[in-house]
């Protein structure tokens, strides 16, 4: 008994323990969806909606991990589980926004930053009650700014930059009361800027800038007491800078350049505490106000392109902590005050395209952080102070287009950090100093338009990052430094219109970066190079007046190259009106003189051929056309066959009419073949020759009897010949269906 029922519990124990072993493989295998709460199920439709996602958001899966609060980006509340962040900027995720977005009445962060979503921003992100930032920036959305977004009461941040957003700013947004930043810049809006946008006491930063937005610029806006930054730069705003300007003291950046702003500058605008004024690319006229250099706090005044008149207020000088004024494009005239010179802070000095006179302040070189210094197209004169080189930051200088004569300083050696340098069109005269070899970051040299003299210095090769060098149009003689081989980075090479001489140095086919190379009009002898060749990015080449002489190189990239970049060198060879020979000839005089000799020759041969043809021709026709008498006596008819004997050759004649032409059923090169029907109805075919020659009429005569005894089944049978005034005559078989040519061929 005992052991019966122990064996009853071991059974009853395998079988609790089999249907433990199933259920346990059953929960493995069939996980239950239910165990994601409706916020990870909204997660999975988000996840559905977007695309690209297989790399970034591998762990995002609710069959092997549904702790969604550890999935990528989600972050959750630990007390409640739920989620109020969502971070997946700069994933390259594309797809649009779900709705289901709407979910999260908990979330407090959406970040979708840098990504490519498509698609309109959905109404349901307004049920998001608790969100308090907003960045859906950088990606490809559309249509309209939903209004449900002003539902959203607790938002703080809201960033929709750099989309394709379309239509206005809805007006709704100022019933956000805690908005602090508003950044809709780079989409496709329009409209005017809200007006009620203006009474937000709480906005500090307001981005509105590269859209399309119209109007003016509201005398409400310093009622944005607490704004900082207000940025509509390139719109379509228009009308003026409103009088009250001065009073916007909260201020620290105002950018509304290129708009259609018209008018004067208001005299208060010196009232504002601003970092960063940005009026440039407008329609501004008149003065700088003077008042503008009593704005102590300025970093960055930038007036530039519009069209304001008169002279640079000296004041400007007090601006001790400005590092960037940009006056250029205007039509401002007068000297450049040397005040500017104790600007100690000063790094960009724009002041080109204007009208200024007079000479460049020496005390512009006190300014020890100088970076750029742009004095273009104006109407300077005199020197370069020799105390500019004293500018060591000096990266950019450029006084191109100017009246400014004398010699390049050669303090400009010291001025290790320049990488663009650009003297062209002035009357600068005088060698150019070797000491511009030793300025080893230069990229760009532009010495043209000028009246340098002397050899090109050779120290120019050492310049290995320079890009593009232009001496063209100065009085610059002697020879190609055969150093500028060493310019490996150089893609410009202009030296044209001077007056150097020598050869083309085979150096500069070291130049691999090379584009264009310029040495038109100048004294250049020599042949052109074959290692000009190995130049593989030579696009633009152009030697054309000079005294270049030999072949063009007729391979690789020389092919490409049209005559206009050669001529003007008449001992050169090529292909253009006046060249001396063909480029692609080794020996071209001696080359020439035996082609000239075998083209005689060859024309005399022809001529000769041609003549015998037309003779041939006319002896031909006159056989045609009548008798010619070879033999004397009455024409004689050789029978060969028996069947011709009971006939004459006036028999013959009478037959085919003296061998009209209605007889003949074809012809050949040198006879014409007739059918003729004889007394017995039996047809024949009667061969005409051409060619008669008496004295081999005999030698003919004994041919043709040997030919008539000859029988074959494949040779149709001679039966006679005549020897007629006609010319000679032979009769064949006539053959119905042709002859094998025709059975062939036909």
């Amino acid at each position: 008994m005992r052991m019966e029922e122990g064996d009853e519990k071991r059974k009853k124990r395998k079988e609790l323990y089999g249907v433990f072993v199933m259920v346990m493989v059953f929960l493995l295998l069939c996980p239950v969806a239910s165990s994601l709460n409706d916020e990870g199920k909204a997660l999975m439709m988000i996840k559905a909606s977007f695309s690209n996602v297989a790399n970034v958001l591998l762990d995002w899966d609710d069959v092997h991990n549904a702790d969604f609060c550890s999935w990528r980006g989600v972050f959750c509340d630990n007390d409640r589980l739920s989620v109020v962040s969502l971070n997946l900027s700069n994933l390259a995720l594309g797809g649009e926004i779900s709705p289901a977005i709407g979910d999260f009445k908990n979330l407090q962060s959406i970040d979708l930053e840098g990504n490519k979503l498509t698609g309109q921003i959905p109404d349901e992100i307004g049920n998001c009650g608790s969100l308090v930032h907003l960045d859906l920036s950088d990606n490809v959305l559309y249509g309209d700014i939903p209004f449900s977004i002003s539902k959203l009461k607790q938002l703080e941040f809201l960033n929709l930059k750099n989309n394709q957003l379309t239509g206005p700013i809805p007006s709704t947004l100022t019933q956000i009361p805690n908005l602090k930043t508003l950044d809709l810049a780079r989409n496709k809006l329009t409209g005017e800027i809200p007006r009620l946008i203006y009474w937000n006491e709480v906005l500090q930063y307001l981005g509105l800038r590269g859209n399309m937005l119209t109007g003016t610029l509201s005398p409400d806006m310093c009622q944005l007491t607490g704004l900082w930054y207000f940025d509509v730069r390139g719109n379509n705003l228009t009308g003026v800078i409103p009088d009250s300007i001065g009073n916007c003291t909260s201020f620290e950046i105002l950018d509304i350049s290129y708009n259609q702003i018209t008018g004067e500058i208001p005299y208060n605008i010196g009232f504002l505490q601003v970092a960063t004024l940005s009026l440039q690319g407008n329609r501004l006229t008149g003065k700088i106000p003077e008042v503008i250099g009593l704005m102590q706090a300025l970093a960055v005044l930038d007036l530039s392109e519009n069209e304001l008149v008169g002279p640079i207020p000296s004041i400007l000088g007090n601006l001790s902590y400005t590092g960037k004024l940009y006056l250029h494009g205007n039509k401002l005239t007068g000297p450049i005050p040397p005040e500017l010179g104790n600007m100690s802070k000063l790094s960009y000095l724009q002041l080109n395209d204007n009208q200024l006179v007079g000479t460049i302040p020496a005390e512009l070189g006190k300014l020890e952080q100088l970076f750029e210094l742009n004095l273009a197209n104006n109407n300077l004169g005199g020197p370069i102070p020799h105390n500019i080189s004293s500018c060591t930051a000096l990266n950019q200088f450029n006084v191109h287009g100017n009246h400014l004569s004398g010699s390049i300083p050669l303090g400009f050696r010291d001025l290790e950090s320049l990488t663009y340098l650009n003297l062209s069109k002035n009357d600068f005269k005088g060698q150019i100093p070797i000491e511009l070899g030793h300025i080893i970051n230069l990229d760009t040299l532009d010495l043209s338009s000028n009246k340098f003299s002397g050899p090109v210095p050779a120290s120019l090769g050492d310049l290995e990052h320079l890009l593009t060098l232009n001496l063209s149009r100065n009085q610059l003689n002697g020879s190609l430094p055969a150093e500028f081989g060493n310019l490996r980075s150089v893609q410009t090479i202009d030296l044209s219109f001077n007056s150097l001489s020598g050869n083309i140095p085979i150096e500069l086919g070291q130049l691999q970066n090379i584009v264009s190379l310029i040495l038109n009009n100048n004294k250049l002898q020599g042949e052109i190079p074959e290692q000009l060749t190995n130049c593989f990015s030579l696009a633009n080449l152009n030697v054309s007046y000079n005294n270049l002489s030999g072949i063009i190189p007729p391979i690789r990239n020389f092919t490409r190259f049209s005559s206009d970049s050669f001529i003007g060198n008449p001992l050169l060879c090529g292909h253009w009106l006046g060249s001396i020979c063909g480029p692609s000839l080794p020996k071209s005089r001696v080359f020439s003189r035996a082609a000239v000799v075998c083209m005689t020759l060859g024309f005399i041969t022809l001529v000769a051929m041609i003549i015998v043809a037309i003779y041939k021709s006319n002896q031909q026709q006159q056989m045609m056309k009548g008798p010619v008498k070879t033999v004397e006596g009455p024409p004689k008819l050789v029978v060969l066959h028996m069947d011709m004997a009971i006939h004459t050759f006036d028999d013959i004649m009478r037959f085919t009419e003296n061998l009209s032409d209605k007889y003949i059923i074809g012809y050949g090169a040198s006879s014409t073949v007739y059918k003729c029907t004889l007394k017995s109805s039996r047809p024949i075919a009667i061969k005409r020759l051409y060619n008669q020659c008496p004295h081999n009429l005999r030698e003919f005569e004994t041919e043709l009897e040997t030919i008539g005894s000859i029988r074959h089944r494949n040779i149709v049978s001679l039966h006679g010949y005549s020897l007629s005034p006609f010319g000679n005559l032979l009769f064949y078989d006539y053959m119905e269906n042709g002859s094998l040519w025709d059975l062939l061929h036909g």
